[in-house]
């Protein structure tokens, strides 16, 4: 299915990028006064934070017209585990705070020091890596992914490791399936179509469902190799991605 931009995705996404935007100003000058002046439980400012969350999928609804529904929240659990999904567009990123319990992401630590977009960020404490130090790397993610699983934070992970077009296939990256190993932490499947609604490096925004599949609990003590474990998510992603429709 191909989008068509009309003139009214031009005016509603126009409208709504402006006002997110705005939207965006309280929020940021929240989180610095929360870097410069550390008050509130880490977890209290990620909620207060991330809450913006629901600003975005309220405006993105109703200026818009993107909705979504999610078939498997009974596989939610009330434990710290890895959100494996895949990655079609930056709707997913933003949306999930609104579904899934407290979470962080894993990214590279140069975001941090954008200045304004960066320190907001730094306030939900993500996982920040730097990747030109290798195997390296690999132990930040692990040491920083059990001191936020500690403080009762899920972690977000997009095994394909960057966005994919709606309908392609991208290898997944082994360290999902490791780190559960590691770390033993139930991993959540989850697939879903946002990339239908707002693609890749898109400005247009398209009317439309996000459709969220959550799968059973995938437990690393039930594999005998992470590989085993990654070859399980994998099919049990694509497999709900092509039940989905479009």
């Amino acid at each position: 299915m191909e989008n068509k931009i009309t003139s009214a995705i031009v005016i509603r996404s126009t409208l709504f990028w402006s006002i997110v935007g705005l939207t965006a100003v309280p929020y940021t000058i929240l989180a610095i006064s929360f870097v410069f002046v550390r008050i509130l439980g880490v977890r209290t400012r990620h909620r207060i934070i991330s809450s913006w969350g629901q600003v975005f999928t309220y405006l993105i609804r109703y200026l818009c017209k993107v909705d979504y529904t999610v078939t498997g929240l009974e596989h939610l659990i009330n434990t710290p585990a890895i959100i494996a999904s895949n990655h079609q567009s930056m709707w997913e990123t933003i949306a999930f705070s609104t579904i899934f319990p407290q979470h962080v992401w894993i990214l590279k630590h140069e975001i941090l020091k954008i200045p304004f977009f960066g320190w907001t960020i730094a306030t939900l404490s993500p996982i920040a890596i730097d990747r030109s130090r290798g195997s390296e790397a690999v132990q930040q993610i692990l040491s920083q992914s059990v001191s936020r699983a500690e403080k009762g934070f899920s972690i977000l992970v997009f095994p394909e490791g960057t966005r994919v077009k709606p309908g392609a296939k991208r290898v997944f990256k082994a360290g999902v399936a490791k780190m559960a190993k590691a770390l033993n932490l139930p991993i959540i499947p989850v697939a879903h179509n946002a990339g239908y609604v707002l693609p890749k490096k898109s400005f247009w925004i398209y009317p439309g469902t996000v459709e969220i599949i959550i799968d059973k609990p995938l437990y690393p003590d039930e594999f005998d190799s992470a590989e085993s474990l990654l070859e399980k998510l994998k099919n049990v992603v694509y497999h709900n991605l092509t039940a989905i429709t479009h």
